[in-house]
C-alpha cells in the first residue's frame, strides 16, 4: 500500500510540475513568499510550525509533525509591472542635421495573470518515519511589453524607441523614422570618427554604418513585443527522522527543473560574445539538483527550526549562452535560515522566520549591469567596427563569466505569522513579510525585464474542516506597489549624456487548497 501510495504522489507531483513551468512567479526576489495557501496565509512563516504536506519546501524536518494528508492547490497570480526608459537626456551634438535627442519611452508588461498550481503528500513509515514529497512552483520572471509610447510608434519597444533617435542615421537615411541626415552616434562616426577630431581619417563610411545600423535596429530579433519568461519548479522527496517526541531531522534532494525564453532583445546582441544565443530562441529548459536539510525541535510552549538548501547546480541555457554569464548558466541560489512559534494556547499560534537567500552566489543574476559609460560605449563598438554584433569590443560581454546582469544582491526575508483555531471548523491565519529590493537603484536599466522591486506583503487566509477527513483553505495576498528610478550619468567622452530607468510594480494573488486527511 505505500509503495502504491508514493507512487501515484511522484506522478502527481510530476503533472503538477509540468503545469506550473511555464507561469510561475514570485515576489521575494524571484522566490515566492511561501508554499502552500496554509503557510502563504502566515506570509510564509513556517520554518518550525509545519500545517501540510508541503511543508518540505520550507523545512524537511517539520513534515514529522503533519498528519498522513495529500493537499493540492491552485494560485492565481496578478503582478502589475511598468518600465520606463527616458533618453531625453541624451543629445548628441548637432552635426548640421540637428540635434539627435532621445525619446522618454514606458509600457505597461501585458503578462498580468497566472496560474500556479502546487502539490504534496506526507505519511508515516512507522512510528519514527515520515515520508512525503512535495512539487512547488519556487519562483520565476515574467514580463512582457508591447510597442512602446517612444518616436518610432508600432515598430519599436521600450529600449528601442527610447535610445533609437540617439543610435542615429547616416546620411543615407537607413533607419525608418529618423530623418536622414548625420544623426545620433552613427553620423557623428560618419562626419567626425571615433577620435571626435574632423578630417583625421578615422571616419566610417556610410555604408558600414548603414549596415551595422541594420544589425542593430533591422534584425528580426528586434520588435515591439519584448519580455523573458523564467519559470522554475522544485520537486523534493523528504525522509523525516523523529528522534524522539520533541526532536526531528529532515533531508530532502531537491530536483530543480526550469525553463526561460526571452524575445525582442535583438539590440544587445551587438553586446554579446555569443550573439546568435542572445533572443528569440524559443524555450530553453534544464535540470538540476541540490540538496536541503532541516531541524525542528519543541521546548514547552516553544518550537525552534532550521533549514538549509544548497545551491541548486542546473543545467546551462545552451540557447541563452549569449545572454546569461558563464555561458547561459543559471543556477538556483541556496538559502538558509531559522524560525520560531510560539504555541500559546492550544488555538492560537505565532510564528516568525528570517531566510536568506544568497542570489549573489550566481553572476547570471548577480553580475552588474553596464555603467552609462559601457552602455553607450557598446552603441559605438557596435557601430563602429566591421564585426558588430561580436561583442568582441565589449568589455564584459554578454555570456563571458563578467559578462553584464542584473546586479543582484543577497536578500534577508522577515515573515511573521498568526494562526488562531476560532472553532472545530474554521481556522484563520494573518501575515507579514518584508525583503528589499534584490538590486540597487543603479541596476535598474536591465531590471526593467525583471522588475522584482515589491518589498512589503500582507496576508490573510482561512481553512474551513468540510468533514473530519477534508478540508479547503483559501488565501490572499497583496504586494504593496514600490518602485526604483536612476539616472546614469556619463563621464569622460559622454560628458553631458544621460538617461534614467524606472521600474514600478505591485502585486494581488489568491490562493485555493483542498487536503485530504488519512
Amino acid at each position: 500500500m505505500m509503495k502504491g501510495i508514493l507512487k501515484r504522489a511522484v506522478a502527481s507531483a510530476a503533472v503538477a510540475a509540468v503545469l506550473a513551468s511555464p507561469l510561475a512567479q514570485a515576489t521575494n526576489g524571484y522566490f515566492k513568499i511561501g508554499y502552500g495557501a496554509k503557510n502563504r496565509g502566515m506570509a510564509g512563516a513556517g520554518m518550525a510550525f509545519a500545517q501540510d504536506s508541503l511543508a518540505p519546501a520550507i523545512n524537511p524536518a517539520t513534515l514529522a509533525s503533519v498528519e498522513d494528508r495529500v493537499d493540492a492547490g491552485l494560485e492565481i497570480f496578478k503582478p502589475k509591472r511598468r518600465g520606463r526608459v527616458d533618453a531625453t537626456g541624451i543629445g548628441v551634438p548637432d552635426l548640421g542635421a540637428g540635434a539627435a535627442q532621445g525619446a522618454n519611452s514606458s509600457e505597461n508588461s501585458r503578462s498580468n495573470t497566472f496560474l500556479i498550481p502546487s502539490f504534496g503528500i506526507a505519511k508515516a513509515w512507522g512510528s519514527n518515519f515520515t515520508l512525503g514529497i512535495a512539487a512547488v512552483a519556487n519562483g520565476g520572471l515574467n514580463t512582457r511589453y508591447g510597442d512602446a509610447d517612444g518616436v518610432f510608434p508600432g515598430s519599436g519597444n521600450i529600449y528601442t524607441d527610447a535610445f533609437g533617435s540617439v543610435v542615429g542615421n547616416t546620411t543615407t537615411g537607413s533607419f525608418p523614422g529618423v530623418p536622414a541626415g548625420p544623426l545620433g552616434f552613427a553620423g557623428f562616426l560618419e562626419v567626425i570618427g571615433p577620435d571626435g577630431v574632423p578630417g583625421s581619417g578615422d571616419e566610417i563610411p556610410a555604408a558600414v554604418l548603414d549596415a551595422n545600423l541594420a544589425n542593430l535596429y533591422g534584425n528580426s530579433n528586434t520588435t515591439p513585443s519584448l519580455g523573458v519568461n523564467l519559470a522554475q519548479v522544485l520537486l523534493t522527496p523528504t525522509i523525516v527522522w523523529k528522534i524522539n517526541q520533541n526532536h526531528s531531522l529532515g533531508f530532502s534532494p531537491v530536483i530543480g527543473h526550469q525553463a526561460f525564453r526571452a524575445y525582442g532583445l535583438g539590440l544587445f546582441q551587438a553586446f554579446s560574445s555569443d550573439p546568435g544565443n542572445v533572443t528569440n530562441k524559443g524555450d530553453d529548459d534544464s535540470w538540476g539538483l541540490g540538496a536541503r536539510v532541516g531541524y525542528q525541535g519543541t521546548f514547552g510552549m516553544f518550537s525552534f527550526g532550521a533549514s538549509a538548501t544548497s545551491k541548486i547546480y542546473m543545467e546551462e541555457f545552451d540557447d541563452y549562452s549569449g545572454l546569461f554569464a558563464e555561458q547561459g548558466d543559471f543556477d538556483i541560489p541556496a538559502t538558509f535560515g531559522g524560525g520560531i512559534a510560539v504555541h500559546f494556547t492550544p488555538k492560537l499560534t505565532v510564528a516568525a522566520d528570517v531566510t536568506r537567500i544568497l542570489y549573489g552566489d550566481v553572476k547570471a543574476i548577480a553580475n552588474d549591469g553596464p555603467t552609462a559609460d559601457e552602455f553607450f560605449g557598446a552603441f559605438l563598438n557596435a557601430l563602429a567596427n566591421p564585426a558588430p554584433n561580436s561583442g568582441a569590443f565589449v568589455p564584459r560581454a554578454l555570456g563571458n563569466n563578467n559578462g553584464f546582469g542584473f546586479g543582484w544582491d543577497d536578500v534577508t526575508v522577515y515573515k511573521v505569522g498568526v494562526n488562531y483555531a476560532l472553532n472545530s471548523s474554521w481556522t484563520l491565519r494573518a501575515g507579514y513579510n518584508y525583503a528589499e529590493v534584490p538590486y540597487d537603484d543603479d541596476q535598474a536599466l536591465f531590471n526593467v525585464l525583471a522588475p522584482a522591486v515589491v518589498e512589503k506583503h500582507v496576508t490573510a487566509g482561512f481553512t474551513y474542516n468540510v468533514n473530519s477527513s477534508s478540508e479547503v483553505t483559501m488565501t490572499y495576498m497583496h504586494a504593496f506597489r514600490n518602485d526604483v528610478e536612476h539616472t546614469y550619468v556619463g563621464t569622460g567622452q559622454f560628458t553631458g549624456f544621460s538617461y534614467t530607468a524606472k521600474n514600478d510594480m505591485y502585486q494581488n494573488a489568491i490562493e485555493v487548497s483542498y487536503a485530504l486527511t488519512f
